[in-house]
């Protein structure tokens, strides 16, 4: 348990001094910086010097009211907060820096996505900016992560396809056109999302949430419809194999097959620009 807490206070930037101590003042608030560096079985004085800094960064509040500087550990909400604030401020100043420099990455890359933080990140942004169609093919943990906003963007007038792999094969999102499926046999959680046959993130993370497999997104002009054509056709597919499963009529089959491909597969954005992408070429 005390390995876990210490790789959270990790991934929130503690250094592992600075994560044992802050674990020492969780668990005895109000000490000496002499009994802090006791409890952990480090050296007073580098003991202090982490104190000092973890006090400077918003981690560890003093009290000077007595003889003795007493140390506690700021409640982790609280750190939390003041990390985000001041990472948020810091963001939108580098922004208006940036941006009369940089230019948006080339259309033509494909780019790896390397943290969970950066997968869902994006995810969400690819999500939010859907005008007409978002597709989405997912497993339960990510849907569980992202299905607000999935229902947000159906609830703007954004046409949603998510394809559900589970064990229990029993998803409903308000709104949205949901193809049950059983979960696949990887060990992890799929999650492929995209916006207006363009912008596409397709990635795999470990079940507890912590490493990526693998991850990229692009919008590359003649990837991204070919992507969307292969995940809708799938999704089809499955729709069909279930109802051909349950012994549905080939006059039942037929409307479906034209129902999806009806709101789902003519004229695509994406498909559409690849089609004026050719042209012009």
């Amino acid at each position: 348990m005390k390995k876990d807490i210490i790789d959270h206070l990790a991934e929130l930037g503690f250094s592992g001094f600075e994560a044992e101590v802050y674990l020492a003042l969780v668990m005895e608030p109000g000490v000496t910086g002499y009994r802090a560096a006791r409890i952990i079985g480090k050296p007073v004085p580098n003991t202090y010097k982490t104190l000092d800094g973890m006090e400077a960064a918003g981690a560890v509040m003093v009290d000077d009211s007595g003889r003795s500087r007493l140390y506690s550990a700021v409640p982790i909400d609280d750190y939390v907060d003041l990390k985000v604030r001041g990472l948020k401020q810091s963001g939108k100043s580098a922004k208006k820096c940036l941006d009369n420099l940089g230019k948006s990455p080339p259309e033509e890359g494909v780019y790896r996505l390397s943290t969970v933080h950066q997968v869902y990140q994006k995810a969400e942004n690819i999500i939010r900016s859907a005008e007409t169609s978002l597709l989405v093919d997912i497993d339960p943990i990510p849907l569980e992560k992202l299905r607000r906003i999935i229902e947000e963007a159906a609830g703007r007038g954004v046409k949603v396809l998510a394809h559900v792999h589970s064990d229990t094969m029993d998803w409903t999102i308000p709104g949205c056109e949901v193809v049950n499926s059983c979960k696949l046999d990887w060990p992890g959680e799929w999650v492929t999302v995209q916006a207006d046959a363009r912008d596409y993130l397709i990635g795999i993370i470990t079940a507890d949430q912590r490493r990526v497999f693998q991850a990229v997104w692009s919008r590359n002009p003649f990837i991204a419809p070919c992507i969307y054509q292969g995940y809708m056709n799938r999704a089809v597919l499955y729709r069909i194999m279930l109802m051909f499963g349950a012994g549905r009529s080939s006059d039942e089959i037929r409307t479906e097959m034209l129902r999806l491909w009806n709101e789902f597969g003519v004229d695509d954005p994406g498909t559409v620009a690849l089609h004026r992408l050719l042209r012009d070429l």
